[in-house]
């Protein structure tokens, strides 16, 4: 029996696939610091012993971050921090805070945000720079070519093969480009109200927006125009044909959105944290949570809303937490201006009998080719949007590759697996939404 027989037997034999259970590991604040001062730190909260330690960066590699710490972003299971005026990407591991590279953007950058876009690149918005970066995450370099948006682009999100861009402009724009991932070009325009920021997609794969609004022009005495300052709102948009199909109006509104699928709520930070009921299309009078938030964000898997407080902009911060009813559940002191917050996900792993049936009507498809070397294509279909994971394990359930992890589309769904560096054997695929999970195993013969 040569060697392809026999692992090939070993494969039919085996019935084993990893399964898991996601739970809240870490809350990560990335702290802006005072600008121009180079005091930036990342928070460190640990869910479990609700303990916050603060500059873990710093502690970890003997030197502070830099200038401005604008976001966090989790790629293949490094953090990717992106420090806005010190022009440059920082790559750490999420355990140890350890930095293990840095993506250099030189003078003039302003990256605002990262966003995996397959075959190993990336997009980096240029706040001030007006355009989006293209960069390879191997090589840690960027492109020459760059993408041409709109007046300080912020945030983004990726639909399938398209990236949306909302062009903030601090409130003087108010739209978003639509670009192509395959040709980095822009292939549509959208017009919202003034500043949109922060989008997410519904379970029917409608995208939503907020935008900030505009506070207005000022003389040169800095008073206030009239006339000149402009709402903000909330805006739902079809994503494949560009037609914003409902629109609220807000007096104003902060950078972040929340949506929670299950009770068809959508959460914006508009004089504290405030309800957006999907059904009626309008803003709910009680404000859900008090206070003056500089950011917050949702925990899907514990229910809970963090928002940050920046209290002075020159002295300590604090985050709160909150149940879905605008309880205080606990709180912790941050660094200088708690910006970005980011949710550190852990999946508990065991062997267990491989699940190869759908499950509540979504599908993961069998790898072709299988066997392979050293690439296959793994795809799957989904009958709602909402967040997916699709991770690789070795037979001992060690996760070994984050294929995905973000949020899609209703649809069909396929991704390229590169398995150059890895050895023969067995090894298992797991897809994960909020409808359940299905694992397959597939065999690599080099």
């Amino acid at each position: 029996m040569n060697k392809a027989t026999f692992l090939l037997s070993a494969f039919l034999l085996i019935s084993t696939s990893v399964v898991g259970q996601q739970t809240l590991e870490r809350v990560l604040i990335g702290n802006e610091g005072n600008f121009g001062s180079g005091n930036a730190t990342i928070t460190a909260f640990d869910f479990a012993t609700k303990t916050a330690t603060d500059g873990v960066f710093l502690n970890a590699n003997g030197v502070g971050l830099g200038d401005v710490v604008q976001s966090i972003t989790e790629i293949d299971d490094q953090l990717y921090i992106v420090v806005n005026n010190s022009q440059k990407v920082v790559i750490t591991n999420p355990d140890t805070f350890q930095q293990t590279g840095q993506i250099t953007l030189g003078a003039g950058s302003s990256p605002r945000e990262i966003l995996p876009i397959g075959n190993n690149k990336a997009y980096i918005t240029d706040l001030f720079g007006n355009h989006v970066l293209i960069v390879d995450l191997n090589t840690k370099t960027v492109l020459s070519d760059t993408i041409k948006v709109g007046r300080n682009p912020d945030q983004m999100l990726r639909v399938n093969d398209f990236v949306f861009v909302a062009n903030n402009g601090f409130g003087a724009d108010s739209t978003i480009f639509k670009v192509d991932i395959t040709t980095h070009t822009v292939v549509d325009t959208i017009i919202v109200s003034r500043g949109p920021a922060s989008m997410v997609l519904d379970n029917e794969g409608m995208l939503w927006v907020v935008a900030t609004g505009y506070s207005g022009d000022f003389d040169d005495d800095f008073n206030l125009i009239p006339g000149t300052s402009r709402p903000g709102g909330v805006h739902k948009i079809n994503p494949s044909t560009g037609q914003v199909v409902a629109s609220i109006e807000v007096s104003s509104a902060g950078n972040d959105l929340a949506i929670v699928s299950e009770t068809n709520n959508l959460y914006i930070n508009s004089g504290g944290i405030r309800r957006v009921n999907l059904d009626d299309l309008e803003v709910v009078a009680d404000t859900l949570i008090a206070g003056s938030f500089y950011s917050f964000n949702y925990d899907a898997v514990n229910n809970l809303f963090f928002t940050a407080d920046a209290k002075s902009f020159t002295n300590a911060g604090e985050v709160r937490y909150y149940s879905e009813d605008g309880s205080l559940v606990g709180s912790f002191d941050s660094g200088i201006i708690p910006g970005d917050i980011h949710f550190d996900y852990e999946m508990s792993t065991s062997i267990a009998e491989e699940s190869t049936h759908p499950v509540d009507n979504f599908e993961l498809h069998q790898n072709y080719p299988n066997p392979f070397n050293p690439s296959t294509t793994i795809s799957f279909s989904l009958s709602e949007t909402g967040q997916v994971q699709l991770y690789v394990f070795n037979a001992a359930g060690q996760k070994i590759a984050q294929l995905v992890n973000e949020r899609l589309s209703a649809g069909n769904h396929s991704v390229t697996f590169e398995a150059s560096s890895i050895s023969t054997g067995v090894y298992f695929y797991r897809l994960q939404t909020s409808q359940g999970i299905i694992t397959k195993k597939m065999m690599l013969i080099k």
